[in-house]
């Protein structure tokens, strides 16, 4: 596609106030994703993870997808789940050499 850049695209023409004020609404999202790659491990990840679909998803009015996200974080935070996701982690792994 070749479409005009448009002012508007990607907050491009966004006041000054405006981007502060985006930048503080979502700031917290990037030390959320901070916390994922400062996980120790697989399972560590996926939790931060889910923390921070939860973080996202409280910023809409939709109150589906964090139900949702609160029933996936109990089962991967249950021993079940845990052992569940590191079987999973280890098929995709494959054998360890």
């Amino acid at each position: 596609m070749n479409e005009q850049f448009d002012d508007q695209q990607f907050g491009a023409g966004l006041s000054t106030f405006e981007k502060i004020k985006l930048l503080s609404d979502w700031g917290p999202l990037l030390l959320r994703l901070q916390s994922v790659m400062a996980a120790p491990d697989a399972h560590g990840r996926a939790v931060a993870f889910l923390d921070t679909c939860l973080w996202a998803a409280g910023k809409s009015a939709t109150h589906m997808d964090d139900e949702a996200l609160e029933h996936l974080e109990a089962i991967l935070k249950s021993p079940e789940g845990t052992a569940f996701f590191d079987w999973i982690v280890a098929q995709v792994e494959g054998p360890k050499k």
